[in-house]
């Protein structure tokens, strides 16, 4: 069983479901690992336990008896109380993820589901919420997160209306973020949210810097805040319309949000309250949010299944003889008319979102079909490396789904080289051991990817055949000595323990020099080739095959080799 540390603070989950034995199952590995547990089994029920406890995390099934999750989740979403409480949807049909995440969930799980899987969905969502917490302050009972912006009742809402019908002069305002749905399809619930917390900030500043004005305002949820106000004592409509101007220019000043920089494109309008009957009636006139964008994670979410993802293959090279000798398999996504989304964003959203097995698993097959067509129509003898994940690391399962997967293709392991970050392995050295064991008990080549010196007092322990060397060590090697005299210590420990050598990220041909005298045995890097598409690794790999020494007579222009300083 996944275990977890216990929260900090008291940590509640809401589970919703109808299915008796199921929610069972999910509350008793939430106790075990330190939650406390919330059960429902209607959408009633549960919609007044959520306004009531404010968990700090629900899961909830699609089908219920009396409302179906959706609509529970789009309450949820509507309420000021509830609208920002992360929402795992439980559902039997893999089709129905795109409608949740239209709803306003933030993660999705489909049936049947197992029980590691359960809690990294909810420690992941947890994790998010910690984000979104320091943007809040927390409640008297020290357990709930509470708005920095006013949510007001309508109970309020409605009195204050009430006073400015009778008001002499006042006026009644709807802000609203018009790329809301933009910002919801590409960054999720928990960004937007952040979003407007800092509307909702600087709605604050406005309302104290506004002297002349008694002012109310009001988030009303979605994508809308309410603005009251008031001036009985001021005879010029100007003064308004200048104050409402400067709300929108300090609304669309660019912020900072996440480390993203963002201008928002505000809306502000005016609303004719004397035909109103009450501020509940707003919601009738306004139109809705445009949600019907897929967000990142849905869009990958459907590369993955339609198989729209991309291999691109950097080479590596044998420095003796300047031969292609293999390649590392990078993924790459291009959605059509945009640019390429590079990895660094879209592994964050697959690792929020439980993408992270199905993407791994989509990259080990599509790999091993390319290795397979190498080997059967150009090059025998070449082998491919493979990045592994934390989460295959810690599946049950994926020494079996590799071997499936292996078979299927007809490759030999021992032409795959399988690769682990040094991060990861040390943050869990006996399940990294377990696992490299188990890899090379099968024939595949282990390798410790990005290493730098973490690693260097377990080698002799660690079933690894490979040392890719972290980039930053290789980076102006030439001419940093301390980096030379820890490369030196690295080369000569490897081949002590008779274990192979690759410089990852050769971009200089003085930083080639240097490796070679310090026998390293192979590199990659953009010096011989960036990472390519199949189709143009096939022409290098015909072109290597034909000459000698392709990499050796190969130097940047006007720049020879030299030595070391």
């Amino acid at each position: 069983m996944l275990r977890s540390r216990t929260p900090a603070l008291e940590t509640t989950v809401l589970v919703i479901d109808d299915d008796e034995n199921l929610a069972k199952v999910f509350c008793k590995a939430l106790n075990l690992n330190g939650f406390d547990v919330l059960m429902a089994s209607t959408g009633q029920k549960a919609l007044q336990m959520a306004r009531l406890h404010r968990p700090q995390l629900i899961v909830c099934d699609i089908g219920l008896p009396d409302l179906s999750g959706y609509d529970v989740l789009k309450r949820l979403r509507l309420h000021p109380q509830t609208l920002a409480i992360p929402v795992i949807m439980i559902t039997g049909r893999a089709d129905t993820f795109r409608r949740s995440m239209e709803h306003g969930a933030d993660d999705y799980l489909s049936k049947p589901v197992d029980t590691r899987s359960f809690l990294r969905a909810v420690q992941t969502q947890l994790t998010k919420r910690k984000q979104l917490a320091q943007h809040f302050a927390l409640s008297s009972n020290g357990s709930i997160y509470e708005p920095l912006f006013p949510v007001a009742h309508w109970q309020e809402l409605e009195e204050q209306f009430e006073r400015i019908k009778l008001a002499s002069w006042s006026s009644l305002w709807m802000v609203r973020l018009a790329n809301y749905g933009s910002l919801y399809a590409n960054y999720g619930h928990v960004f937007s949210q952040l979003v407007l917390q800092s509307m909702g900030q600087q709605l604050y500043q406005w309302q104290e810097s506004q002297l002349d004005f008694h002012i109310t305002w009001s988030y009303l949820g979605e994508d809308r805040f309410i603005v009251f106000l008031d001036a009985p004592n001021l005879s010029a409509e100007e003064g308004v319309q200048s104050a409402i101007a400067n709300l929108k220019t300090d609304l669309q000043q660019p912020i900072i949000v996440n480390n993203h920089r963002l201008t928002l494109d505000i809306n502000i309008e005016s609303i004719g309250y004397q035909e109103l009957t009450g501020v509940q009636t707003l919601t009738t006139v306004l139109p809705a949010p445009v949600l019907n964008q897929p967000s990142l994670a849905e869009q990958l979410r459907q590369a993955i299944s339609r198989d729209e993802l991309q291999l691109y293959f950097q080479p590596q090279v044998d420095l003796t003889s300047g031969q292609i000798i293999g390649a590392e398999a990078l993924v790459r996504w291009h959605l059509p008319g945009k640019a390429q989304i590079l990895p660094a964003q879209f592994i964050p959203v697959a690792e929020e979102n439980g993408l992270m097995l199905p993407l791994g698993e989509w990259i080990l097959e599509t790999a091993l079909q390319q290795l397979a067509y190498w080997q059967k129509t150009q090059c025998s003898d070449i082998s491919i490396a493979i990045n592994l994940s934390g989460y295959q690391l810690r599946s049950p399962h994926f020494i079996e789904q590799l071997m499936t997967l292996v078979d299927r293709a007809g490759v030999s392991p021992i032409m795959i080289d399988l690769e682990l970050p040094e991060r990861l392995i040390l943050e869990d050295l006996g399940q990294a051991k377990f696992l490299l064991t188990a890899l090379q008990n099968r024939g595949f080549s282990t390798a410790i990817d990005d290493f730098g010196s973490g690693c260097l007092s377990h080698l002799q322990y660690l079933p690894i055949n490979i040392l890719k060397l972290d980039k930053c060590f290789v980076r102006d090697l030439h001419q940093n000595r301390s980096n030379q005299v820890i490369v030196s210590a690295i080369m000569e420990m490897a081949r002590g323990l008779n274990i192979s050598t690759i410089a990852n990220g050769v971009e200089t041909a003085r930083e080639l020099s240097v490796l070679k005298q310090l026998k390293c045995q192979s590199m990659q890097g953009y010096l011989f080739s960036p990472a390519i598409k199949a189709e143009d690794f096939g022409k290098l790999l015909l072109e290597s095959s034909k000459k000698q020494s392709v990499l050796l007579d190969r130097q940047e222009p006007n720049s020879p080799c030299l030595s070391p300083r």
